[in-house]
């Protein structure tokens, strides 16, 4: 079975051979999903005169990166609370700006190297269609901004405003972040 974004693309993964045996290599990366695609883009970006292999028992991006979502994110993986009990404060907002990077980084790799892998940088919205919801949001606005991200990273869109863009009226307000992008991750 083939996901989506396997079944959609319009170049399918091309199957090479197996190893017919040993190789010597400077490197050899096992998985060759987004971890170990980029990681062989970026050794032979530093170095292009290294022999890296890269190894993967199925097609490239059979695994969780080619049956993802179809999205490209900054989102801070775990709790913001618990990373800073743990690392500091500073430990937070740096990761967070490193994940905004990581975003930027990618949209680079995509646009120099031409990849036509549908990518969309239209952000991500968090709508709320109940008061809870906006207590919640308003609330996780809040924690961001006390951390130091401004609106250029997070803002508070109204109802009308959430609504037009989503194109349902009955919201009640929507925080919006620019630091995510749409991609067809197969053909990423």
């Amino acid at each position: 079975m083939v996901s989506l974004w396997t079944a959609t693309n319009d170049a399918p993964a091309r199957l090479r051979p197996s190893l017919s045996g040993d190789i010597d290599v400077d490197v050899a990366i096992v998985g060759a999903g987004y971890t170990g695609l980029w990681t062989a883009y970026h050794l032979r970006q530093a170095d292009p005169t290294l022999r890296v292999a890269l190894c993967e028992a199925e097609t490239v991006g059979f695994g969780a990166s080619g049956r993802n979502g179809g999205w490209c994110s900054s989102f801070f993986a775990g709790a913001k609370a618990a990373t800073e009990k743990a690392h500091g404060r500073e430990a937070v907002v740096a990761m967070q700006r490193a994940m905004y990077a990581t975003l930027d980084a990618i949209e680079a790799v995509v646009r120099d190297e031409q990849i036509d892998c549908d990518w969309a940088r239209g952000g991500t919205l968090n709508v709320a269609t109940l008061p809870v919801h906006v207590a919640r949001l308003r609330h996780e606005l809040n924690e961001l901004r006390a951390y130091g991200f401004d609106e250029g990273d997070h803002r508070w869109l109204d109802a009308a405003e959430a609504g037009e863009r989503i194109g349902f009226p009955s919201v009640l307000g929507a925080l919006y972040t620019p630091h995510t992008a749409a991609i067809h991750p197969a053909k990423l």
